[in-house]
């Protein structure tokens, strides 16, 4: 074969294997359109509005108080404890003994000079004379004053009643004057102490208001307020009292949490919905509602309120779905 013709017979093999290359590789994938997706549907929370009576109040957090009470405590020195004679709970009369010192030898002082002064007195009365009324004078002067350390070391009860505090102390103990050993009550003279930080014009005297005390609810009447705490000049010029009209709590009850609730208002079977659910904007008030399977604001007019709920005087109608969230 000659250089020509195989020259031919190569460049007519190297023409077939470019023409045919595409037989080498597999076919390119058709792309598909991009699939079309639809939004889900929004969903929403909803309250349904309902009709039911709804009050607006006002609520004040005291005390369960005794009117009659006194406080028991030495006056004048600090000394050792030796015996308190009474225990929280007791009854006890006035005058009777609450609590004493240690005195050590002063109650046998006190004896001694007792009869110092008595036989001062005789040799006075025998002779008469300037020296025996001076020394007569100075033994009388020294019994008063033991008398008087004695005494100052006794506690006596200054009323009559119910012995509703006493503060615990070992014997031997140290005790200062003014620190009060216990307090003393009138148990049937109970009533309600608060402090009412608010509007004045909130509670008048003759308020009828109803005392909660763990649990169980009495029937009180206001019998002073911050209204009359200032008029009066009190040191507590938000001063709000209560007084038990009938039934009143035990004295097991005394000092404990008391809830003053006076109602101001009441509507019954109203339209309520969350006071939480009422946005407002301005002077506008209004709520979102769900309706026909949409989202839309509609104003309303509201009344009545409470810590947790509001009335709904118009713009929405009871057993209509009002969004949350």
């Amino acid at each position: 074969m000659t250089f020509k013709k195989i020259s031919a017979a190569a460049l007519l093999l190297a023409a077939a294997v470019t023409l045919s290359g595409c037989w080498f590789f597999p076919d390119e994938e058709q792309l598909l359109d991009p699939p079309t997706i639809s939004p889900d549907e929004v969903a929403y929370s909803t309250f349904t509005a309902r009709r039911k009576d709804i009050q607006s109040t006002v609520n004040v957090t005291g005390y369960v108080k005794s009117k009659t009470e006194a406080e028991c405590y030495f006056t004048a020195y600090t000394g050792r404890i030796k015996t308190v004679y009474v225990r929280a709970g007791d009854f006890v009369e006035q005058g009777d003994l609450i609590a004493e010192m240690n005195v050590g030898e002063l109650e046998y002082q006190l004896k001694i000079q007792e009869l110092t002064v008595q036989a001062a007195q005789l040799r006075y009365n025998s002779t008469g004379s300037e020296t025996d009324r001076l020394d007569l004078e100075i033994a009388k002067s020294t019994l008063e004053m033991y008398r008087a350390q004695y005494e100052g070391a006794k506690i006596y009860a200054p009323i009559s009643g119910q012995v509703s505090y006493v503060f615990k102390i070992d014997p031997g103990t140290e005790f200062d004057p003014y620190k009060v050993i216990a307090r003393i009550v009138d148990p049937d003279d109970l009533y309600v102490a608060a402090s009412f930080d608010g509007d004045d014009k909130e509670f008048t005297k003759g308020d009828a208001v109803t005392v909660t005390i763990d649990g169980d609810a009495y029937d009180c009447t206001v019998s002073y307020t911050p209204k009359d705490a200032k008029a009066d000049g009190a040191d507590d010029k938000k001063a709000l009292n209560a007084d038990f009209v009938s039934a009143k709590p035990t004295f097991a009850y005394l000092g404990a949490l008391a809830e003053i609730r006076k109602i101001k208002q009441i509507s019954e079977n109203a339209v309520v919905i969350p006071k939480n659910l009422v946005k407002n904007d301005g002077d506008r008030s209004y709520v979102q509602v769900y309706e026909n399977g949409e989202k839309s604001d509609r104003d309303v007019v509201t009344g009545i309120s409470n810590a947790t709920e509001v009335e709904i005087v118009s713009g929405l109608e009871a057993g209509e779905a009002v969004i949350i969230r």
